[in-house]
């Protein structure tokens, strides 16, 4: 036991340590829509009001991350030559340190629901904080990352406490984690809409009443609305709704050809394994999807030990910043979708499991244990979150670039795709282990490429 944990320690301050060093090397100015995001958070700091459209397209967005972030920069400020832009950084290294408290609260939730695989939930741990759309996204200033950070205590919360035995003081207390974590950002919705379809469920396999479902849902639904809500609300008319380019445009345009068909069918295969970088196949949400989430298609993560040479320095000198990459990175990045694409059939034959065993449970309206119950939760969370996300590329169109078909949108609900994945090499443990031991060997060799890729 005592080995178990001092290895379970080793694997959390590794991931520490890289987690501190890029967010101390990566700048606090560079990101998707850095700009955007720190005009938000000056403007509410110092002018002491929500911005508008006019001032920054993120003015859809709540103030809670801005004003978190915003406040601690400012507390700060005397270390950064009262910049506060630069004193952001002081929020990139708060996010670092909480990374770790992400992988140790899945790990503790795979260990809950598998207390007889604790060498697969040290594997599954190493996998998740090793994934290179985690790594990317954490040293960025973004909402997705606390909301990462957000959405895992409430998983975990739900997981451990909430299903086992419901009551009124546990879905109060639910429904204040999800009003906060839907007053950082409405993508988030979707985890609340996942909560309040789990507590249908426990009606559903009869583990609570009907009655008492109803009054479950009921506590959480208004807590969290009144918790999380109020700017969605006061804010109604302003554009909170609206999200991406050319609103108005697609307004009156049926939901089913706001997207050409090229933007669902096309995969670019080889491409993709071959120049996964902006500009090529823009809009296509197979292929950058994927690139995104073992890569970095957008190009924001620019590694320091790649610049460009002097001849890169010439032939790109006419082409937009975030097109410029070096023939060694755009190497790396190659790789990267290679090595991963055993990985990523392992996550999508875990999916469908679970997906199959969620359809088991409705039909049978019941489940063989509690840890079934909180895996047709994981596998609901996970389908309600892509899901909307999905509809919010086609409802939100970028149609000549695709720049709102980013993995990280779902940054949230990523961890259950390894948890589903990880499940598959242990089915796959109990009918042949070489079978089993090739793939885990394969996915090994993908997380150290991917540990690779995430020093910055």
């Amino acid at each position: 036991m005592k080995k178990f944990k001092l290895t379970l320690l080793t694997i959390l301050v590794g991931f520490l340590l890289l987690f501190l060093h890029n967010s101390w090397y990566y700048p606090v100015r560079r990101g998707y829509d850095a700009g955007i995001h720190q005009e938000y958070t000056r403007i509410l700091i110092f002018e002491e009001r929500i911005p508008t459209k006019k001032d920054t397209p993120e003015s859809y967005n709540p103030p809670t991350f801005y004003f978190l972030s915003g406040k601690l920069a400012q507390a700060v400020q005397p270390l950064f030559n009262y910049n506060l832009i630069d004193s952001l950084k002081s929020w990139q290294l708060l996010v670092a340190l909480f990374m770790p408290v992400v992988g140790w609260l899945w790990f503790d939730i795979f260990k809950h629901l598998n207390p007889e695989y604790k060498n697969w939930a040290l594997f599954f741990l190493i996998w998740l904080l090793s994934l290179p759309v985690i790594n990317k996204m954490a040293p960025m200033y973004n909402i997705e990352t606390p909301s990462l950070i957000l959405g895992s205590v409430i998983v975990w919360y739900l997981v451990k406490f909430v299903l086992k035995k419901p009551t009124p003081a546990k879905a109060f207390l639910l429904g204040i984690l999800g009003g906060i974590i839907f007053s950082f950002r409405i993508m988030t919705g979707s985890l609340l809409l996942s909560l309040g379809l789990i507590m249908i469920l426990l009606s559903w396999f009869k583990k609570v009443s009907f009655k008492k479902m109803l009054w479950l849902n009921l506590i959480f639904t208004v807590v969290a609305l009144v918790t999380g809500a109020q700017y969605y609300f006061h804010y109604r008319d302003q554009g909170v709704f609206d999200s991406g380019e050319n609103v108005s445009m697609y307004r009156g345009v049926p939901l089913w050809q706001r997207q050409p068909r090229n933007f669902y069918t096309d995969t670019f295969f080889k491409t993709m394994l071959q120049i996964p970088v902006r500009p090529n196949f823009p809009n296509r949400f197979i292929p950058i999807f994927y690139s995104t989430f073992w890569g970095d298609y957008w190009n924001y993560y620019q590694h320091r030990r790649y610049p460009l040479s002097s001849e890169e320095e010439i032939y790109f000198s006419q082409s937009p910043n975030r097109e410029k990459i070096s023939k060694e990175r755009l190497v790396l990045l190659a790789w990267q979708n290679r090595i991963n694409v055993i990985p990523t059939i392992v996550l999508i034959a875990g999916m469908l499991i679970a997906v199959k065993q969620l359809i088991v449970s409705l039909a049978k309206r019941g489940v063989e244990s509690k840890a079934v119950l909180a895996e047709n939760f994981l596998t609901l969370f996970f389908i309600v979150a892509f899901l909307t996300f999905f509809f919010t590329g086609i409802y939100f169109p970028n149609t000549y670039k695709g720049d709102n078909i980013k993995a990280s949108y779902i940054l949230y609900a990523i961890p259950v795709l390894i948890y589903f994945g990880t499940k598959f090499l242990i089915t796959i443990s109990q009918r042949s282990k070489i079978i089993a031991l090739t793939l885990a060997a394969m996915v090994s060799l993908s997380i150290l490429s991917n540990l690779h890729f995430d020093w910055f």
